[in-house]
C-alpha cells in the first residue's frame, strides 16, 4: 500500500500515514476460506494491528503491523521461525521510518475517490 488513513479519536480529523520514504508499505494480513452455514465458500481477510508507535500514538492507539521488506519471507512462512521470532514481527514499526499528515475530511465519505485525498491539507504543505 502507499499508506493508509486513520482518524484521531478526539476530533475525528483524518490523517494519511505512510512510510517516511514514501515507498510501498506492506501490512501484515491473515486470510481464510470457510463455509457459511448454507455451505457457500466465504473468503475473509483481516489486517493485523498492534499498539501505535510513539509517532502515531497522538493520532490513534493502534496501527497496522508493517512488515519490512527483509522480513517478508518470515511473515509469509518461507523461513522457519520460533514463536518469539513471529511475535517480534507484531511490534510497532519504527516511528522514525514513518510520517503522517492531516488530510481533507472528504476521505470519510466512500463516494469520494481521487488521488488528492492523500495530499496534505493546504496549511501543512
Amino acid at each position: 500500500a502507499d499508506g493508509y488513513y486513520e482518524w484521531r479519536q478526539s476530533d475525528k480529523q483524518p490523517f494519511a500515514i505512510a512510510l517516511a520514504n514514501r515507498g510501498p508499505m506492506t501490512l501484515a494480513g491473515l486470510w481464510d476460506e470457510w463455509r457459511s452455514p448454507a455451505g457457500e465458500p466465504i473468503k475473509s481477510f483481516a489486517i493485523v494491528t498492534t499498539t501505535a508507535n510513539a509517532l502515531l500514538a497522538p493520532v490513534h492507539d493502534r496501527m497496522p503491523v508493517v512488515i519490512a521488506p527483509d522480513r517478508w519471507g518470515d511473515w509469509l512462512g518461507e523461513n522457519s521461525l520460533p514463536q518469539h521470532g513471529v511475535e517480534n514481527l507484531l511490534r510497532p514499526y519504527a516511528d522514525n521510518a514513518m510520517a503522517f499528515w492531516a488530510v481533507d475530511r472528504r476521505v470519510g465519505n466512500v463516494k469520494n475517490d481521487s488521488p488528492d485525498l492523500f495530499a496534505p491539507l493546504p496549511s501543512q504543505q
